[in-house]
């Protein structure tokens, strides 16, 4: 093939990707990602053969992979930036608490942020901190390294195991709540920042708690 050829169509099978992408994330949100009809993701995305999702994806998994991979860099220059702060000035576990929570917040801003929410919740309940901190989409991250600092922080509270428990929790009641808020309209109330910070008030409660007799 010659080389300009090559290079023209390098575009369109980005933009091909790309639609996928979208088409597969709004489908995982409204239908769940088990049970999302592959047909249905490459028919709302323009595409005529269902095996497009395995050609860009490697299939169902892989796209999943991207979602909760992109939502995490989505996040990332935020988290980074409070990681840079905090090496002047330890912070304690509600600051902590905080950082974890605000990003994944902001992602209700806008339709692609809501509907990634959707798709973090279906994996929320699967979470375990051991293989959440070190794992997936997670690792290597900002956000591994909070999450990291949280079970820290935790069980200078309540002890290592459960410190791991309720971080564990903490994971699982965040994506819940939050993707319940990303189906509400955008202007329902509370404010997004009171929303946030009762959120946060009431995750660092949970988790300074001392550890049951």
């Amino acid at each position: 093939m010659p080389r300009s050829t090559a290079i023209s169509r390098q575009p369109r099978s980005t933009a091909t990707r790309e639609a996928l992408y979208q088409a597969g994330l709004r489908r995982f949100a409204s239908d769940g990602w088990r049970t999302a009809r592959i047909r249905d993701i490459v028919g709302d995305a323009g595409q005529g053969n269902d095996s497009a999702i395995n050609y860009h994806f490697g299939g169902r998994l892989g796209l999943l992979e991207d979602v909760l991979l992109r939502g995490v860099l989505r996040m990332e220059d935020e988290r980074r930036a409070d990681l840079q702060r905090w090496a002047s000035s330890t912070p304690d576990l509600a600051e902590i608490v905080r950082a974890v929570v605000s990003p994944l917040a902001d992602l209700l801003d806008d339709d692609e942020g809501r509907c990634t929410l959707r798709v973090i919740a279906q994996v929320g309940a699967l979470a375990e901190v051991g293989r959440t901190v070190t794992g997936g989409p997670v690792a290597d991250t900002a956000l591994q390294d909070q999450l990291e600092m949280l079970v820290s922080a935790a069980t200078a509270r309540c002890g290592r195991e459960f410190a791991g428990h309720r971080v564990r929790q903490l994971i699982v009641m965040l994506t819940a709540e939050l993707a319940v808020r990303a189906c509400d309209p955008p202007e329902a109330g509370p404010a997004h920042r009171e929303y946030v910070a009762d959120l946060v008030d009431w995750l660092a409660g949970g988790l300074t708690r001392p550890a049951p007799r």
